[in-house]
């Protein structure tokens, strides 16, 4: 669980304008299609459990882009569809703005009856701090509003769309470009490592490592941690809670939760070394034994509306 910085698909580099490169352009194109995936399992995962989640948000099912994000301008406006400087990456499957009729490339030009001018915008300030803006200027409008309407640049022009979402529970998912066997969660904002969408077998196994730092979040481990004297014994017991969690997570948005059994092996094998060298981290076999026990508990648990209530989410957590 360590402290991140929201970014949709990453590039941290200065724009750059040359001739388009056909390798960076497929992994531009690779980078969006893996963003996507991971914010479609998170999304999947944060609406599924949403009756036991006491932070709440209403979220469109998209992923967001903006053109300065990538190092090389020309690169990413061959590889990708920008319809405008900020424009929709991909969708949720049959999420709330997919459902509306909104398209990947799909470019934004106003909100509830205000423009966007990017042209006008700052230029100097970081790579992903406009898209951040705009991020944020959407969850607060979805807070405060019953609906919203977003016009965007279209295929076939310019189209207004209502976009109404239902409750979820309030994390931000993103794909991190670094080449480590890594996640994150800052409390809000759950990171996975291109590096660790590639390790997992399928998105079962993907979702087990989205689930984890969900829990993080969900069990607000980082607040708790702040307020009390930080010992890797404390540490230790969040992930801890954060493996038993994810389980109910995953079992309750469709997954195979005994997935997360092979892919903390897989993991446990290659990370343990320097996991564990800090006592914040159990050895894969401890990990896998309590994950065993919690899927027993699950067998037993009677299911409400459904779903199974996580013992570690009681009402109010």
């Amino acid at each position: 669980m360590k402290s991140i910085a929201f970014c949709g698909v990453l590039g941290l580099a200065t724009i750059a304008t040359s001739a388009p490169n056909p390798d960076e352009v497929k992994a531009y194109q690779a980078l969006v299609e893996q963003d996507v995936r991971i914010a479609t399992i998170g999304y999947r995962l944060a609406a599924a459990n949403a009756p036991f989640c006491k932070k709440l948000e209403r979220n469109p099912g998209w992923v967001l882009q903006d053109e300065r994000q990538y190092p090389n301008l020309e690169t990413v406006r061959t590889a990708l569809a920008f319809r405008e400087p900020v424009s929709v990456a991909g969708l949720v499957a049959g999420g709330p703005a997919e459902t509306a009729g909104i398209a990947a490339g799909d470019g934004l030009l106003g909100m509830n009856g205000a423009t966007w001018n990017w042209s006008t915008r700052a230029s100097k300030a970081k790579s992903a701090q406009r898209i951040e803006d705009v991020q944020e200027q959407f969850r607060s409008a979805l807070m405060a509003n019953g609906a919203i309407e977003v016009k965007l640049e279209t295929a076939s022009g310019p189209r207004t769309f209502k976009l109404n979402p239902p409750a979820i529970c309030a994390s931000r998912f993103w794909i991190d470009t670094k080449s480590k066997l890594d996640a994150g969660a800052d409390g809000y904002n759950v990171r996975i490592t291109e590096a660790l969408v590639r390790f997992a077998a399928n998105d079962d196994e993907l979702a087990a490592a989205v689930a984890h730092e969900l829990s993080h979040n969900l069990l607000e481990h980082r607040e708790k941690l702040k307020k009390g004297k930080k010992s890797a014994a404390r540490i230790r017991a969040t992930e801890i809670e954060a493996d038993q969690l994810s389980l109910w997570l995953m079992a309750n948005a469709g997954f195979d939760a005994s997935a997360a059994l092979r892919f903390i092996e897989r993991f446990g094998r290659a990370t343990d070394p320097a996991l564990i060298s800090d006592g914040t981290h159990l050895r894969w076999r401890g990990r896998v034994g309590i994950m065993q026990s919690e899927i027993s508990e699950m067998s037993r648990s009677s299911k409400l509306n459904g779903l199974l209530p996580p013992p570690l989410l009681k009402e109010g957590n």
